[in-house]
């Protein structure tokens, strides 16, 4: 599933349409993993005002307070030109151009919102990872008394928002700190070289255009991949030798909530 720094490579590919006036929108189903809403068609000769990401949605801003919520799912992602049967959405411009939503396992989702922010997909979401609400402290204090792994709780989006499978694993790993480790046996310096190293990788990230996978998923509006992988220490790099100069351990791989994490026994405590 993408995570922020993919979302966030899509909401800087779409920033292009700010300005430009909605034609038309056709919708080839009725549905994603949700139904689409009944007046879809409302966007129908509206302007983009803006496009805003709050954790892993983006927010495309419409005239007259008219929002377009989008989700990517496992595997949405949009383009300007048409590719084939998984071609969900096409919203056409008055100036000719086009953007299209496909989505091969519609996972994914959109909405609408009328005035502000409020939705129920994001009224219950934490705090921003690279906003100024969110610090090492509140970190700390966000953790106590939980009796999960640190690893689990990076991906509570009630802790903090955007975090996923990839990201946990290479921040912790930067931060010399056990997936194992118990949210609640983090200590206040453990909390601030985490919330550190989130702001390092995630702009890096964000930086490399996100990160496409062996699968080759993830691709950015105008279709360039993410190299972000080219800087993993540890994710799917399982059996190959730690990254660490001075540490010759090989990258292990467990099992947690359902997930694969990726880490070295021995950098990691």
């Amino acid at each position: 599933m993408p995570e922020l720094p993919e979302v966030e490579t899509v909401r800087q590919g779409l920033l292009g349409l700010v300005g430009k006036r909605i034609l038309s929108i056709e919708l080839n189903r009725t549905n994603l993993r949700f139904p689409f809403p009944e007046d879809m068609d409302s966007i129908a000769g509206r302007k983009i005002i803006d496009i805003d990401r709050r954790a892993k949605y983006l927010l495309i801003r419409l005239e007259d307070d008219l929002t377009l919520l989008a989700h990517l799912g496992m595997t949405g992602r949009f383009g300007r030109t048409l590719e084939g049967k998984h071609d969900h959405v096409v919203i056409d411009f008055v100036d000719g151009t086009r953007l299209v939503y496909t989505d091969p396992r519609r996972f994914g989702i959109m909405d609408l919102i009328r005035g502000g922010s409020e939705h129920k997909l994001l009224n219950h979401l934490g705090p921003e990872p690279l906003g100024d609400a969110w610090s090492g402290l509140q970190l700390h204090s966000s953790l106590s008394g939980r009796n999960v792994s640190i690893k689990t709780a990076l991906l509570d989006q009630k802790i903090v928002v955007g975090i996923g499978n990839i990201y946990a694993s290479e921040i912790l790993f930067r931060a010399g700190i056990s997936p194992k480790r118990l949210a609640k046996n983090i200590s206040f310096n453990m909390a601030e070289e985490i919330y550190n190293e989130t702001q390092k990788v995630l702009l890096t990230a964000i930086e490399a255009g996100g990160s496409t996978l062996r699968d080759g998923q993830f691709k950015g509006v105008d279709g360039n991949l993410g190299y972000f992988p080219h800087e993993f220490s540890v994710y799917d790099r399982e059996g190959q030798k730690c990254t660490s100069p001075e540490c010759a351990n090989l990258v292990r791989r467990i099992v947690q909530s359902g997930r694969s994490t990726f880490y070295c026994g021995i950098c990691q405590r």
